[in-house]
């Protein structure tokens, strides 16, 4: 879903300058639902197991950015950027 929205949002607002307010209802709703399923991932792997896959450090650091930028902590550059990676949270599907 949130790949999705990022291809729709670059469609249709590539310069950002447009729809920003339902855009950020999404990027909020997102980071609501990734924060609770990375709490639960952690609770269920007892945290030790957690930090020994590659894909739960990816999601911890990838909700770590998303929270900092929606509670407008200023980040470096290329931190921002990382925000991104969120994208790539599908190609864990194709893990299995």
């Amino acid at each position: 879903a949130n790949f999705l929205t990022n291809i729709v949002e670059a469609t249709f607002d590539p310069h950002k300058d447009k729809h920003q307010e339902v855009f950020a209802v999404f990027e909020l709703v997102f980071n609501i639902v990734f924060t609770i399923e990375l709490a639960i991932n952690m609770y269920a792997s007892w945290f030790a197991p957690f930090w020994k896959s590659g894909w739960n450090v990816f999601d911890f650091l990838v909700v770590t950015i998303g929270l900092l930028t929606t509670f407008e902590v200023p980040l470096p550059g290329p931190f921002t950027l990382l925000r991104m990676m969120r994208a790539f949270r599908v190609f864990r599907l194709f893990k299995r």
